[in-house]
Order: structure tokens, then C-alpha cells, then sequence
């Protein structure tokens, strides 16, 4: 099982224009996404994805986790890892995106996670699920 993080196409532009500041603390979260999401790097905003949000409740609430302890420097981004705890949910994917509106754009999207390149789904039944990020960042910079 590995992890694959996408950017989602609009992200680049969204860092330049300032529709995205990624030491946005509080406000960029971490959303657990089923597999009924067709993944298209196309989206933008998170009325893209949001219909394919895992339901509140069971350790989940609605619109996901805030991703604390942000790092930006020139060659990546960083957070804490998060954690839900005592969850019951199936899904695949993650989604990070900005919990705001800018420059009119409601909630833009930044990128999505394949938790399982089988592609198979997560089943957590009462347990903890953490997402560890990577030691290099969550996206790197080039």
C-alpha cells in the first residue's frame, strides 16, 4: 500500500495569485473523501469533492480536520501530522484544501491523497487513523 498525493492543477496558480497562503494555520484542512470521488486534477474548489465527504460522526466531523503546525519555506510544505481518533468510516482519499473564501474563490482545492494504490478502500472500525507526513513535507517545491 502506498500514498500518492496529487496537486490539484489550480494549486499553482492559486500560491502565486494569493488565493492560497499556505501559513494559513486553522484554515487548511484535511478532509476524508469515499471512494465514489473520481480524482480529477481539474477541480478547483471544494464543491468539486464535497458531495463525496465521508458523513459526520463516528470520530469524523463534517469539512475535516485543520492541519496545525504549518511550515513553508522555499522547498516544501509542512504540517502536523493529523489524527482522528476512536473512527469509524470507509474511505480512499484525502482532500486538503483552504477553508476560506479568496479573491471570490470559495474553499480552493490544493491537493487529494490515495491512501491505497491498490486502489482499495480504509476501513476503520473504532480505532485511531493518523496521517503521517512525510519527513521531505506534504508537497515539495521544485
Amino acid at each position: 500500500m502506498a500514498v500518492t498525493i496529487t496537486k490539484y492543477t489550480s494549486f499553482k496558480q492559486y500560491v502565486h495569485d494569493g488565493t492560497i497562503n499556505l501559513n494559513s494555520t486553522g484554515k487548511i484542512k484535511l478532509a476524508l473523501v469515499k471512494s465514489t470521488y473520481t480524482p480529477s486534477t481539474a477541480h478547483t474548489v471544494w464543491g468539486d469533492v464535497s458531495s463525496e465527504e465521508v458523513a459526520d460522526g463516528d470520530g469524523y466531523t463534517t469539512g475535516g480536520e485543520a492541519l496545525g503546525s504549518l511550515s513553508v519555506d522555499s522547498t516544501r510544505f509542512d504540517a502536523a501530522d493529523v489524527t482522528w481518533s476512536s473512527l469509524t468510516k470507509t474511505f480512499r482519499y484525502g482532500v486538503l484544501y483552504l477553508d476560506d473564501t479568496v479573491n471570490t474563490i470559495v474553499k480552493p482545492l490544493i491537493a487529494y491523497i490515495l491512501f491505497d494504490d491498490t486502489p482499495a478502500d480504509i476501513t476503520i472500525g473504532g480505532g485511531d487513523f493518523t496521517v503521517q507526513w512525510s519527513t521531505s513535507g506534504i508537497i515539495t517545491f521544485s
